[in-house]
């Protein structure tokens, strides 16, 4: 049976072997000041009178190697309390380790991305980087036991409002409130994986996220931008002004009146474009590696599709065609080469938002894809066409993501039924 022992560091037994009696032990716990109690100097121990008097001590067993464990208290009642706690947790196979709860926030969340080999390079660097710019300047130093839902709860709100710690290269970015998705993100996914690693093994024993509200995504979900065509139009023209190419123009049209994702986008080649049928196969992404290098690979669901474009694209298109190999990209830097999306949302689509007077509405690059998916509802689009040509995995992904565009159809619906009904019972008579 496993045993917590009680071990008494102030009295010990004489030469001849002989413990203290019971005298001694009352004058010693009668006595305000231990060093004036009935106890003769050959039942002193070393620490008499020092330090806490009672000491645990019990076997712990981890990979099949037992340790010896220990943790001491001023009051027997304290220890006694402790001990029977001790020995039912390690009966029922609950034991933990005080010590290692003490293992700083960092530590563990390097453990937990090691783990993260059956996800995708890109999501793995988004959580390193999460863990870096947001959640380590709060959490790093601080020992995995130590933290607490109040604790937690008061640093989402601070994501909420601002004024949160981050590591950020530019000025006051850590004080600005981050958006519900993000924080969500954050905090449940990411701080919360490390939590549930941490609880898995062993080094807490219940998970303080829990207990966390984070904020409600809404219906109206506010991570999305979704332009009008007017605003469309007005980006477009600016993007094309930022370095007087023409060329900069057509990728936001492209983005917003198509949809693709820009690491599609940018990875498109001549060879992809049917311009008779206006289809262009999406077969390739930019997307990054666990280095953080950008490289080739398969579209996010891992299929290739064709998506259609308007004939308004077409001029413009085949002119970005023009005399080149099938294998140049469509959409090309100065010298030929590759677009990287970085480069590009810094030099020419950040400078567009600004000279459109756009910079406080939020607006990224994926919201010229949400834009396309609002004008293709409106015009009457069905989910099965639309998760075509987003590249969806599935319609439920674009309902969940799009549902409330879709108009209601209810008062629609219920006249047709009434009208069939009409119908069916005038042929019957």
């Amino acid at each position: 049976m496993a045993r917590v022992f009680i071990v008494d560091r102030w009295l010990k037994n004489d030469e001849n072997g002989n413990p203290p009696t019971a005298a001694m032990k009352r004058s010693l716990a009668n006595a305000k000041d231990p060093m004036k109690a009935k106890v003769p100097a050959e039942h002193r121990s070393s620490t008499y009178g020092k330090y806490d008097r009672w000491r645990c001590r019990w076997y712990a067993e981890a990979q099949g190697v037992k340790t010896e464990k220990s943790k001491t208290f001023r009051l027997l009642s304290d220890a006694e309390e402790f001990k029977a706690a001790m020995e039912d947790d390690i009966r029922r196979g609950r034991y933990h380790d005080p010590k290692l709860a003490q293992k700083p926030f960092r530590r563990v969340a390097e453990e937990w991305t090691a783990t993260k080999a059956d996800i995708k390079p890109g999501t793995l660097r988004r959580y390193k980087r999460e863990l870096r710019i947001y959640i380590n300047p709060q959490w790093g130093d601080t020992p995995i036991g130590d933290i607490k839902t109040e604790a937690i709860q008061k640093w989402v709100n601070q994501l909420s409002e601002g004024g949160y710690p981050a590591d950020r290269k530019r000025g006051t970015e850590n004080t600005r409130a981050l958006k519900p998705r993000s924080i969500r993100n954050i905090v449940r996914v990411v701080m919360g994986g490390v939590l549930g690693h941490a609880l898995k093994q062993g080094y807490i024993t219940a998970n303080p996220m829990q207990s966390v509200a984070t904020p409600r995504v809404v219906d109206d979900d506010d991570d999305m931008v979704f332009l009008s065509i007017p605003e469309v139009e007005d980006l477009a023209i600016e993007a094309g002004r930022v370095k007087n190419d023409p060329q900069d123009t057509l990728i936001v049209r492209w983005q917003a009146y198509v949809g693709p994702r820009i690491g599609e986008t940018f990875a498109l080649q001549v060879k992809d474009m049917d311009f008779p049928r206006r289809r262009a196969r999406i077969r390739r992404t930019w997307a990054e590696d666990k280095d953080g290098k950008m490289i080739l690979g398969s579209p996010k669901n891992g299929k290739a599709r064709w998506v259609a474009f308007p004939e308004f694209l077409v001029a413009g298109l085949e002119r970005q065609g023009d005399g080149r190999d099938p294998d140049d990209y469509v959409f090309r830097a100065a010298r030929g080469g590759n677009l990287w999306v970085n480069t590009w949302r810094s030099r020419i689509w950040s400078p567009a938002v600004r000279r459109a007077g756009m910079e406080d509405s939020g607006v990224r690059i994926h919201d010229l894809r949400h834009t396309y998916a609002s004008i293709a509802i409106a015009n009457g689009c069905d989910v099965k066409t639309l998760q075509s040509q987003l590249g969806h995995s599935s319609a439920m992904v674009t309902l969940d993501t799009y549902a409330r565009l879709w108009p209601e159809k209810l008062d629609e619906v219920a006249d047709a039924v009434g009208r069939a009904r009409a119908e069916e019972l005038d042929e019957a008579a």
